[in-house]
């Protein structure tokens, strides 16, 4: 199927599942649209976040970029010379998810954190500005992004945000050794449906019941959208929330197990 027909087909079907606030019986799923979808409550860091992207948007220094994911296609991996701003551009949240990871870090105060796929530091800066995190770690394949990144935290003041660059295959176990509990992990890197799935089951060992998993671009490609379906029908997830462009599980006890669709 081609990609752009894909997304037309699955836009669809999300617009005519998708639910608003009001017919959401779970008291949990009500209270995280409440504080965190809809939370438009103006910050200072926010102000200064976004400031912050609209800068790196702008920047034109060519730089070399190696990708390892489902860019590259069926090489072991892509090198591309493009323009700092439009490589920042490309693989950024778009303004209201990256609030979005705000708002989430700012009510649910994660202690420790794991991010994949790193860019610029554009999400990790979003997070990490929400939160009193203990430790957070953010992986990125290329070396030449990473240390832009290490830029963007000094930038903003953010310090104790370990920036990891490798292949995230090769890296990953000795990564996860490191924390004794997930609380936070946004997966936002190689974009293929078995990567995917494993980073998942590689992390889930280290979820607890406050754990909050948030999956980007579940509806990239097809195989996205069928790593999201076997995510959410886990055993361990429990309550599963669709918002079209990213997908967020938890793993609560005492609560029914539920799929949710939200327009967003």
């Amino acid at each position: 199927m081609k990609r752009w027909w894909f997304k037309a087909s699955s836009y669809l079907s999300y617009l005519l599942k998708a639910k608003t606030k009001y017919v959401i019986h779970s008291p949990f799923v009500f209270d995280f649209i409440n504080q965190v979808l809809e939370n438009e409550e103006t910050y200072e860091d926010l102000a200064k976040l976004d400031n912050m992207r609209k800068k790196i948007f702008k920047r034109t220094t060519i730089v070399e970029t190696t990708d390892f994911g489902a860019l590259a296609g069926k090489k072991p991996y892509l090198t591309l010379f493009k323009p700092l701003g439009k490589i920042a551009r490309k693989r950024s949240q778009k303004k209201k998810y990256l609030h979005l990871l705000y708002n989430l870090a700012k009510y649910y105060q994660p202690a420790e954190m794991l991010e994949f796929g790193t860019s610029v530091g554009i999400s990790a800066s979003y997070l990490g500005k929400a939160c009193n995190f203990r430790k957070f770690v953010t992986m990125e394949g290329c070396a030449v992004l990473a240390a832009h990144a290490k830029d963007t935290f000094d930038y903003l003041g953010i310090s104790g945000i370990q920036v990891r660059t490798g292949n995230f295959d090769v890296m990953l176990d000795k990564v996860l050794e490191e924390f004794s509990h997930l609380d936070l992990v946004f997966f936002d890197g190689n974009h293929r449906k078995q990567a995917t799935i494993d980073y998942f089951e590689k992390c889930l060992p280290k979820a607890h019941e406050n754990t909050i998993f948030v999956f980007d671009d579940i509806r990239w490609s097809p195989g996205m959208n069928e790593a999201w379906n076997y995510i959410k029908n886990n055993d361990k997830v429990t309550v599963s929330v669709d918002i079209y462009r990213m997908g967020v599980v938890f793993f609560r006890k005492g609560i029914a197990r539920q799929d949710f669709v939200i327009r967003y």
